[in-house]
């Protein structure tokens, strides 16, 4: 009898005292769907905002801390990393790495350190990372590859294309946040996607994905567009173009 007493406590103290652990979901939003560049363009500035709710259907209160990382990422495009070499006074195109698909933008932002957020091994898996997305495709060797890809970082890094931004994300409650990222004047025209991933003791609770847009607009689209869809055209026109005023130059001065 005492035995089946101990059962029911145990019971009772879990069902109805012990606090359930509670799913959370996210909820973010972008500043602005599109970021317009113009003559005048000297680079964009991007919000981004959003909380932590508990699931549809379920109540009480949620407690943080939770981190949080957001990776930006740029449209995919294909790149060539070419080494030089010096050939009997001449500076020559030696090996090179081809690469598919690599982001033409990447930036990850977060609370902390990545590695202060959940274990790298899971950080990998998610692809949480810059290496995750550059793959190359046509290497002479897994060392050149290798030394490519670092190169190609450093490249990037140095023209504010690729970032890592870490202490930027902040929870000014235990659940709303905010982030402000500044896009450089060379931001690359494309779809964008913003993936957020809330992590609380160092496991993943949440991911949401949002897109934007960034768009050459007026005068400079149709220049643009005018010289990838007719090149030909293009050429031709830059060339009278550039002997026209240089006569009417002549023209002036002359007088």
């Amino acid at each position: 009898m005492n035995v089946l007493r101990l059962i029911w406590s145990v019971v009772f103290i879990f069902t109805f005292v012990v606090p359930q652990a509670q799913a959370q979901r996210l909820v973010s939003k972008l500043s602005v769907q599109e970021i317009s560049i113009n003559s005048t363009f000297t680079g964009g500035s991007l919000s981004l905002f959003g909380n932590v709710e508990a699931l549809l259907g379920e109540n009480g209160a949620v407690r943080g801390p939770f981190d949080l990382i957001v990776m930006i990422q740029g449209p995919a495009v294909d790149k060539v990393v070419r080494e030089k070499s010096r050939q009997m006074g001449i500076w020559l195109n030696a090996q090179q790495v081809s690469y598919s698909g690599a982001p033409a933008y990447f930036h990850l932002l977060s609370t902390r350190a990545l590695s202060d957020i959940a274990d790298p091994a899971l950080l990998e898996e998610l692809e949480i990372s810059l290496k995750a997305q550059i793959h190359g495709i046509e290497s002479p060797s897994p060392e050149a590859e290798i030394l490519f890809t670092n190169q190609l970082m450093r490249l990037m890094k140095e023209k504010n294309i690729y970032g890592t931004s870490p202490h930027v994300i902040s929870f000014h409650s235990d659940t709303f946040y905010s982030a402000n990222l500044d896009l450089p004047s060379n931001v690359p025209n494309g779809t964008y996607l913003a993936t957020s991933f809330l992590f609380k003791n160092g496991e993943l609770l949440d991911r949401r994905a949002e897109r934007f847009f960034v768009r050459t607009v007026g005068m400079e689209k149709f220049i643009a567009n005018s010289a990838r869809d007719f090149p030909a055209i293009y050429g031709i026109a830059t060339v009278l173009l550039a002997l026209f005023t240089g006569w009417f130059g002549g023209v002036v001065f002359r007088r």
